[in-house]
């Protein structure tokens, strides 16, 4: 009996006939509302932030506190102390703390900063990309002024105060520190995400072409 031979042959001939599992990326979807929700946030600091320059403005300006407000001041504190703080004490405070810088530093750098914070948040409302490094920015330069002048200023309690209200100047360094941090936060976080990225570089295409149309 004849022995059968079989021979196989396999020819490819079309290479786009063998699957290929490739895997596209997913497209990064752009994030609007985000953006726009934090440039709110950031007007509402900024005032906050105007509010307490005017008020240092109005500090660094007064020379004496008239007796009235010294006894509003100091009612509570001595209130809560053995120790009661005097008028006088106050007073000394007062121009010492005015005469250190403190007032006028933290005016004229939390008024630059809320300037700044209103514009940037202007732009990132706008979904610039500018608007977001703008008020970046800002924050900064309140931070480091904000502290600086509370920590004159606390100098300035230590040495003529006594009992909550040196506790109170303290606190008061860190809340400013803390407040300003967190509006940097809130500003740069744009920078670093995916999606609001996506959202700057959409609308910067859209004024590309609008001008280029005009």
């Amino acid at each position: 009996m004849a022995e059968k031979k079989f021979d196989f042959s396999l020819i490819i001939d079309n290479q786009d006939s063998i699957p290929k599992d490739v895997r596209q990326p997913m497209p990064i979807k752009a994030d609007r509302k985000g953006p726009k929700t934090i440039a709110v946030l950031l007007i509402i600091g900024a005032i906050l932030v105007l509010f307490q320059s005017y008020q240092d403005y109005l500090s660094n300006s007064l020379e004496d506190i008239s007796q009235n407000d010294v006894d509003r001041l100091l009612e509570t504190p001595n209130s809560q102390s053995d120790n009661p703080v005097t008028n006088e004490q106050y007073q000394q405070f007062h121009d010492d703390a005015r005469d250190s810088g403190g007032y006028k530093i933290r005016s004229i750098g939390l008024f630059i900063a809320s300037t700044l914070l209103i514009i940037g948040s202007i732009n990132l409302f706008r979904l610039r990309k500018s608007g977001s490094i703008i008020a970046t920015i800002g924050a900064g330069i309140g931070l480091l002024t904000g502290v600086y002048g509370s920590y004159l200023i606390r100098l300035a309690s230590e040495e003529n105060l006594i009992g909550p209200l040196v506790f109170t100047y303290e606190i008061f360094v860190y809340l400013c520190g803390i407040c300003m941090f967190i509006c940097g936060a809130f500003a740069a976080l744009p920078l670093v995400n995916a999606r609001a990225k996506e959202a700057f570089k959409e609308n910067t295409k859209l004024r590309l072409v609008h001008d280029s149309e005009e």
